[in-house]
């Protein structure tokens, strides 16, 4: 693990400039007020407003850690190159690398993903503690907040799991135990994982606490304890999970595809807040361009494939982008290339639970149920319905593609996806440096030299 003996400062800095950003910047996009003397360590939690503060902070957070970025050093992007999802064109190290499958331990990106996710969850743990110790904050607001940062907690863990395996779990902010962890298991950190979801899911209320959803509330957590019980291949609560969110009848799929990543779309069951009003995503500044640059890439000739004329994905989330006498495809889901004041970067949607209920019944052979569910989303997207006698190699193929289709560079899905059914040996046939342990990604040198606890690193590096 990282040195965080200093982290509780930096928390109480981070609280006071993520207030000043989200205040000023954000024009009150998440609104908070602020008493304006100067806020020691011990006085943070015995104030409603400052509290409120300290939670904006871990949101900010969020939304600049490169383990969930939607930017160029990001999982959403990098992920995409890893698998098969995009063709990289541009002349950076750490994306090439990504795209080529050559990364090491000393790879800047998957070093910025341990080192960040692990400073932030040391600023959750700090939160939480400090909230669970306060007597300031009426009992609904108290469960809500800290409801927030179970998941905001379980969020981390889940995607250092899905990246590294084996990790360090600690909610702990004591620099003494913190600096010489061990690695728990995978298995058991999924069950740690459970237990965050499982408290955030009874503290939480299905109401948001903001009307452009940036605050996380029940569903989020439901969202996230779906993908954990796909992960432990606890199927049936899967499969229960994924009903209970779909009973609320809180979200649908907009039948326009275009409108899909609208800020008001009905399909959006989180999404993350610009840094500033009129920001455009990180989405349509990284995929959107008109000459290849350092950081360009396009949608790959397998994905592109994947497609169907009549899809309306093909049209509404594709464009095409000409460089001489070639034809390549952006990815044009975020469109907004200026004056942005209708797009955020979504997070989780209600097509995710679909899909991964699909897949849950699947995997308790209920074949036929897995396909009317599939086929609810093929149908929303123009195409026709599989068949119901469809083998099962046929259906895993069929759910991977759909899953493609839909979810192509946002948040790993892809990466994820192939690791739950045990295709990722399937990028073999497309990726000439791909090899079996890419499953899992370098644990940092940097941080083995720090702490002889993490060793072995992950196999063949």
């Amino acid at each position: 693990m990282i040195n965080i003996k200093l982290r509780y400062k930096a928390f109480l800095f981070s609280l006071l400039s993520g207030f000043l950003l989200l205040a000023v910047s954000c024009s009150k996009l998440l609104e908070v007020n602020i008493p304006n003397d100067k806020i020691e360590a011990p006085t943070v939690y015995q104030d409603a407003a400052t509290i409120k503060a300290a939670l904006n902070s871990l949101y900010l957070d969020l939304s600049l850690a490169s383990i969930l970025g939607k930017g160029n050093n990001g999982t959403s992007f990098n992920l995409s190159l890893f698998t098969d999802e995009l063709e990289f064109f541009g002349t950076t190290t750490a994306p090439q690398d990504m795209f080529e499958n050559t990364i090491t331990d000393i790879h800047s990106y998957t070093t910025s993903w341990w080192n960040g996710t692990y400073q932030n969850i040391y600023a959750i743990n700090a939160f939480i503690e400090g909230v669970s110790g306060s007597s300031v904050l009426d009992a609904k607001l108290k469960d809500q907040f800290l409801g927030e940062a179970y998941t905001l907690r379980a969020l981390y863990y889940h995607y250092l799991s899905i990246l590294y395996g084996d990790v360090p779990h600690t909610v702990s902010t004591d620099y003494v135990i913190n600096k010489t962890l061990k690695k728990l298991p995978y298995q058991e950190l999924l069950l740690k994982i459970e237990d965050d979801l499982n408290d955030a899911v009874a503290l939480l209320d299905y109401d948001y606490r903001d009307p452009n959803k940036f605050y996380i509330n029940k569903s989020v957590a439901l969202v996230l304890l779906l993908e954990n019980y796909i992960a432990q291949h606890k199927y049936d609560k899967a499969e229960a999970v994924a009903q209970t969110i779909l009973d609320q009848q809180l979200y649908h799929m907009e039948e326009d595809a275009s409108r899909t990543f609208k800020k008001d779309a009905s399909s959006t069951i989180w999404q993350i807040a610009p840094r500033f009003a009129t920001n455009v995503t990180n989405e349509a500044s990284l995929y959107l361009f008109s000459n290849f640059t350092l950081s360009s890439s396009v949608i790959s000739t397998h994905l592109f494939n994947l497609f169907e004329n009549q899809d309306k994905r093909k049209q509404a989330w594709l464009q095409e982008f000409h460089s001489g006498d070639q034809v390549y495809y952006q990815v044009y889901k975020y469109k907004n290339q200026s004056n942005n004041t209708d797009e955020f970067s979504i997070f989780y949607r209600i097509e995710q639970v679909y899909l991964q209920l699909a897949y849950a019944l699947f995997m308790q052979e209920k074949k036929n149920m897995a396909i009317g569910t599939l086929n609810i989303l093929r149908q929303q997207r123009g195409l026709d319905a599989l068949p119901e006698t469809l083998g099962d190699e046929e259906f895993v193929s069929q759910y991977l593609a759909e899953s493609s289709r839909e979810f192509f560079t946002e948040n790993g899905r892809r990466f994820i996806d192939l690791k739950n059914t045990g295709r990722l040996e399937d990028l073999k046939h497309v990726k000439p440096n791909f090899r079996s342990y890419h499953n899992l990604m370098p644990i940092p040198y940097r941080q083995i030299e720090i702490n002889k606890n993490l060793l072995p690193n992950n196999s063949g590096y």
